[in-house]
């Protein structure tokens, strides 16, 4: 939401966000990096944000939902002004793949959705995210979900359908290749790429096509998980063009 007067005057903003990241700048401010629904990726300066923990009062941290507003001046980097909780994600702490794997969906949004401008299907699949790592779910499976959906939204999404060169759909294993976004059979594959069996084929397209609650139904057998983590995050960092961090080199 943004409220403000005439071009090249203070203007005021507000959204629902996540905190990114956070880098000292000096003995007390923050430069501080957050996914908003209605202004994507936003670079705030958070005055006193490290030093006083009353300016605060301690809500700027990550695995929390915040409201927060900001103003902007033309020419100059936007301050935040409040941040409040509007909900906690806090048990994602108490296990470390979990937090591995929050911190992976927070860069994702962020990686594959820098433009400015309202971001709401973004935000939402990573608010789902969140939900879905608090309440306990698996954290491969939620962030397999969470990819399949990014790409769709993002125009990413391969074409897993058949074969690229001779069309067939019935391979046992496939060879799925980044740099065309689709497969080679095992008759047709010349080594190029990263294995995939048939299952988990089947399974990325079940994720690429279902609706929201079709994926949340959508079980996925361990081993079949953990041939796709080994090929979707490939991708991912094929399409941004460099690695994503968070991965720790999983």
């Amino acid at each position: 939401m943004r409220r403000g007067g005439a071009a090249g005057e203070r203007s005021f903003h507000a959204s629902p966000a996540f905190l990114v990241r956070a880098v000292d700048m000096g003995e007390a401010d923050r430069r501080l990096s957050f996914f908003t629904r209605e202004a994507g990726v936003v670079s705030i300066l958070g005055k006193s944000a490290w030093k006083s923990r009353k300016r605060f009062g301690g809500t700027l941290q990550r695995y929390v939902l915040l409201d927060i507003v900001w103003t902007e001046v033309p020419g100059k980097i936007p301050v935040l002004s409040t941040a409040s909780v509007s909900a906690s994600f806090w048990p994602i702490v108490e296990e470390w793949e979990r937090v591995r794997h929050a911190d992976y969906l927070l860069e994702l949004a962020a990686e594959m959705f820098p433009q400015e401008g309202p971001k709401p299907k973004a935000f939402e699949i990573l608010l789902d995210g969140f939900r879905a790592l608090t309440a306990g779910e698996s954290p491969g499976k939620v962030a397999r979900r969470a990819e399949a959906c990014f790409l769709g939204i993002g125009g990413w999404g391969p074409d897993l359908s058949k074969c690229r060169k001779c069309g067939r759909t019935d391979s046992r294993r496939y060879r799925f290749l980044p740099a065309e976004g689709g497969l080679l059979c095992d008759a047709c594959a010349t080594g190029d790429g990263m294995t995939l069996s048939l299952g988990a084929v089947r399974t990325w397209r079940a994720l690429l096509a279902g609706g929201g609650a079709a994926r949340e139904r959508l079980r996925v057998p361990d081993g079949i998980e953990e041939e796709l983590q080994k090929v979707i995050p490939k991708y991912i960092e094929y399409c941004l063009g460099k690695p994503l961090r968070s991965l720790g080199g999983a």
